[in-house]
């Protein structure tokens, strides 16, 4: 028995260690505030939306939630498009967000949430459409454009296992030549 348990707790600990290296690059969300969004050109909001978005080093309407993403957002839904303009955008506060749990029940339209991630670990097994969003938050500020309100990046991930913040190497590749990080202190 004892010998059942060691290989079983040594199999465990190997598979901790296969990390994705990806995981253990700095993440996005330990830009301190303080930092710049410098954006390279403008960008415009379409009529009646407060969100653009970027991926894939290109300026999009709809972000695809499966690759990381970030998209800018305004506080006001205006009856023309909106330009951000090309310029410095500062970081006022930094946030993070994890959901840990989130599933489309088979043959129905409900979606069930937990309260924690051990809950969220015991109910995945039971659903074959599981998905982790972890997002990072920038709250910005500009003269350029007052009623900026956040930067929102992250990414959706099949399971817990992989389900990590994206690091700053994705947002550069992300952000292409469209934005850049100016990192406080550097």
């Amino acid at each position: 028995m004892r010998f059942i348990l060691t290989l079983a707790l040594s199999l465990l600990f190997s598979a901790c260690e296969s990390i994705p290296s990806a995981s253990r690059s700095p993440g996005l969300h330990t830009i301190p505030t303080g930092s710049i969004v410098k954006l390279n050109r403008a960008l415009t909001i379409p009529a009646q939306r407060v969100r653009i978005g970027v991926q894939y080093g290109e300026v999009i309407a709809g972000v695809y939630t499966g690759e990381p993403y970030c998209q800018f957002e305004v506080n006001t839904i205006s009856e023309t498009a909106t330009t951000l303009p090309a310029g410095e955008y500062r970081i006022t506060r930094v946030l993070q967000y994890e959901d840990p749990y989130f599933s489309h029940l088979p043959r129905s339209k409900r979606r069930v949430a937990s309260a924690s991630e051990a809950a969220a670990w015991a109910t995945q097994a039971m659903s074959p459409d599981s998905h982790w969003t972890y997002t990072t938050v920038f709250r910005l500020e500009s003269r350029l454009h007052p009623d900026i309100r956040q930067l929102v990046c992250g990414s959706t991930f099949p399971s817990g296992y992989e389900a990590r913040h994206i690091t700053i190497r994705e947002f550069e590749i992300l952000a292409g030549d469209v934005m850049t990080l100016q990192v406080a202190g550097k």
